[in-house]
């Protein structure tokens, strides 16, 4: 069981990125201990609902990776743009489908963090319009598996609606839901979540166990971050 304590380290061999919370920088390697915050609740409910099955801060609708009934929820505040946020999502995400979510014991939950500008609200908007079709997590992950540089143009309108013809969405549905800016309202309700809760960067993660403790991971931690603190709230 995790203690009540402030703060929890764990030692690892970790890969750092300088400003490791915004994915800007260069690796380097070292051995580190990493301070984990751990709290009771890891915002003001003030609206309790135990709706799904989710912690408070897992509601308004934000789509789910897994089982609803999973013990363990994993929110994740992302940005499309963000280079470690596409690390974890190409290398660690994977791991974490295959050993936790596939298995029951964790789901996934993603919150849009647009910290680098307008083209990175018009991804998150693209992905809950593809929401709409049942196909969140396969627009999410095909932007992260084509991002291009920051601010490039990249997720400019045309190209988001070319990626969505691509990947055979309904394009007249997606087009309407794109250009009316549908979603813009929940993209800045996240962004404005994460930041009463004090996230700061992307990507950070939100780790609630079966007792509703949670623990805050901070950047694109490798594999054996999450494991450790997945199997020790299982444990628990």
């Amino acid at each position: 069981m995790l203690s009540k304590s402030s703060k929890k380290s764990f030692a690892i061999i970790a890969i750092i990125v300088g400003a490791a919370g915004i994915g800007i920088g260069a690796y380097t390697i070292a051995t580190i201990g990493v301070n984990i915050d751990q709290t009771q609740s890891p915002m003001p409910t003030n609206n309790p609902s135990t709706e799904l099955g989710l912690h408070p801060l897992a509601l308004n609708g934000s789509p789910v990776l897994g089982s609803l009934d999973a013990p363990i929820t994993v929110i994740e505040f992302g940005d499309y743009q963000c280079p470690n946020c596409q690390r974890f999502a190409l290398q660690t995400k994977p791991l974490i489908i295959e050993n936790y979510i596939n298995t029951g014991k964790a789901k996934l939950v993603f919150k849009d963090f647009t910290i680098y500008g307008s083209d990175s609200i018009n991804g998150a908007i693209a992905t809950h319009c593809a929401a709409e079709q049942d196909m969140f997590w396969e627009l999410h992950d095909y932007l992260y598996e084509n991002k291009r540089a920051i601010n490039s143009g990249w997720l400019s309108a045309e190209n988001i609606k070319n990626f969505a013809s691509d990947m055979g969405l309904n394009i007249e549905q997606f087009n309407k839901c794109f250009d009316e800016r549908k979603y813009v309202t929940k993209v800045t309700e996240n962004y404005e979540e994460g930041r009463s809760i004090g996230v700061s960067g992307t990507p950070t993660f939100i780790i609630i166990g079966p007792d509703g403790q949670s623990i805050r991971v901070s950047g694109a931690q490798p594999f054996n971050v999450f494991q450790q603190v997945l199997d020790t709230m299982l444990e628990g």
